[in-house]
This record gives structure tokens, sequence and C-alpha cells, in this order.
């Protein structure tokens, strides 16, 4: 019985050992992340900047081109060309899809 206790004990330790990270590091990783600047920018005038991990690597660009269409039909300065290559590189690269 001692041995039973011991075992699930020992799991239920080792159980909170995964590799989560910290909201706070993760976030402060991603400020310093390229991209994240014009992605603040731009995304910003709008909404809230997106979590990157929202969508998988492959669908940033088709979602960077449609909020780029909503920004274009509004008040809102675009991103130029450079700009839009950083936030697609920042989303994809971000990105905690497998």
């Amino acid at each position: 019985m001692k041995k039973i206790f011991t075992l699930v004990g020992l799991t239920v330790l080792l159980s909170g050992c995964g590799d989560k990270v910290d909201p706070r590091v993760a976030q402060e990783k991603l400020r310093h992340s390229p991209g994240f600047s014009e992605a603040r920018r731009v995304c910003s005038q709008c909404h809230a900047l997106p979590d990157p991990g929202q969508h998988p690597p492959a669908a940033w660009p088709s979602v960077v081109a449609r909020m780029e269409s909503y920004v274009r039909g509004s008040n809102k300065r675009p991103p130029t060309d450079a700009e839009r290559e950083a936030l697609i590189g920042y989303f994809q690269s971000n990105s905690t899809w497998k």
C-alpha cells in the first residue's frame, strides 16, 4: 500500500513538470520578435493585437490580406509592402500551431 501512495504522489508531483511557459515571459518574447512593432501599429488601428497562435503559419498571409482590405476601406493607413512582409513574418514565426 505504501508503494501505491508513493507512486500516486510521484505521479501527481511530476504532472506539474510540463513545458508550460509563464505568459509574461511569452509576451515579453513576442515584444522583441521582428515585426512586432509593425504588427502592433497596423493591427491596433482597429483591434487588439492578435495572438500569433490563433492561426497556423500558412493561414497568416490570407488573414493579413483580409484585414488589409478592411483597413483600405476605412480612413486608416494600410501597411507598406515592407510592413506587410514584417507582419506576416511575425505572425508565422510566432504561431504555436504545429
